[in-house]
């Protein structure tokens, strides 16, 4: 995913990509294309760049480990300035250096923004009951009949100070 930056005039431009989540190193999980669009707007020697991303991804429910399929998306902001140049107020993460070759290639800040666009926990609902830790039967489709231990007696004491409030 590269913009030609060499030449291009002042102004705010639109780019539309896409491509396909494995040629962005999108492995785990990722399916199909990447899309990804993108506003640049070049004022004398800076540039503002903001891309929206969207990706669809298979993964497990953390609970039941049933399969789902996740819409993902996020967006990103970069700034870019010449070398020499300031941009005041701008979180150094955000900031690079316009390259020299005349070309912007963005394909590793869309990687880094679908990855950090997944959740933390996926799950298939949020209602999802899991998985018995006993005997491992879904509990979201079946009940289980194992017995549920009343804990370590140590605690017992603790347990009725807690009730007494």
């Amino acid at each position: 995913m590269k913009i030609q930056i060499g030449g291009l005039s002042e102004g705010v431009h639109e780019y539309q990509f896409s491509e396909g989540a494995s040629d962005l190193g999108l492995t785990d999980g990722f399916k199909g294309d990447v899309r990804v669009s993108v506003t640049l707007e070049k004022t004398g020697k800076q540039m503002v760049l903001k891309g929206g991303v969207t990706a669809e991804g298979d993964f497990v429910c953390d609970r039941c480990i049933r399969p789902l399929s996740v819409p993902v998306s996020s967006s990103y902001r970069m700034y870019y300035v010449a070398e020499g140049e300031e941009f005041a107020g701008v979180d150094p993460a955000e900031l690079s250096i316009v390259p020299g070759s005349g070309t912007l290639d963005i394909t590793e800040d869309v990687r880094q923004t679908i990855l950090l666009a997944v959740p933390l926990k996926l799950l298939c609902a949020d209602s999802c009951r899991g998985l018995c830790p006993h005997c491992g039967k879904n509990l979201n489709v079946e009940s289980c009949s194992c017995t549920v231990e009343q804990g370590d007696s140590r605690w017992e004491h603790l347990r009725s100070l807690r009730g007494s409030n």
